[in-house]
């Protein structure tokens, strides 16, 4: 009699371990559905010869990322302002926009094309950079010609301007001290020579920028 139940138990839990219906089975497959392009609006400044890169996303039909298929294959709506080479790289032609720029990716006998929207504008001689109260420079990169100036709108919390060292040359003036941090006004400062201009909030870790002149 105990053999026997001790045969009944072992069953019933061979069927409960391995039995169909369980939890462990594989989850729906993949299906190759769309392509996004990254990011899918984007402003270059000057022409000819700026850059900017693009990414073509292949995604499934709950619009998770794919991984293992071909690369894309890319594609210029207007050559004239913007190209674009095999590996996403977009280059400036000449002024104007905004040019699409499309993606598309065959796997299976199933191609997909994404696009995005890419505009080539004259360097700016002005930017505005905003120093928040949530401890962040927006934006938190600006390009403007050489001769040109920033103006740091500080709102109330205190911040400082403080450029990283070496410094470049032509860096103007920091805007305040980890003593005597900036809050609610206005303060402008003028970049007369082309460089990349890097800065950061003396207080605050973490809370950087950066000031492209060209």
């Amino acid at each position: 009699m105990r053999a026997s139940i001790v045969i009944v138990l072992a069953t019933v839990v061979a069927a409960g371990c391995g039995g169909g219906g369980g939890g462990g089975g594989v989850g729906p497959q993949q299906t190759f559905t769309s392509v996004q392009v990254q990011p899918d609006t984007q402003t270059i400044f000057g022409a000819p010869g700026t850059t900017t890169q693009l990414t073509a996303v292949p995604l499934d039909q709950d619009g998770h990322q794919m991984g293992g298929l071909p690369a894309a294959t890319w594609s210029s709506s207007d050559t004239t302002i913007a190209t674009v080479n095999g590996g996403g790289l977009v280059t400036s032609v000449a002024l104007g926009g905004p040019v699409s720029i499309s993606a598309s990716i065959s796997s299976g006998g199933v191609t997909k094309n994404g696009s995005g929207s890419v505009t080539v504008a004259d360097i700016p001689t002005t930017a505005s950079v905003t120093a928040t109260t949530s401890q962040q420079f927006n934006p938190s990169s600006v390009t403007i010609k050489a001769g040109g100036s920033v103006t740091w709108v500080f709102q109330s919390l205190a911040h400082t301007v403080t450029f990283n060292t070496p410094l470049p040359a032509g860096t103007p003036p920091d805007i305040g001290t980890a003593g005597s941090p900036v809050a609610s006004q206005s303060i402008s400062r003028t970049f007369s020579t082309a460089g990349t201009f890097n800065y950061h909030c003396s207080i605050h870790q973490g809370m950087t920028g950066v000031v492209i002149v060209k």
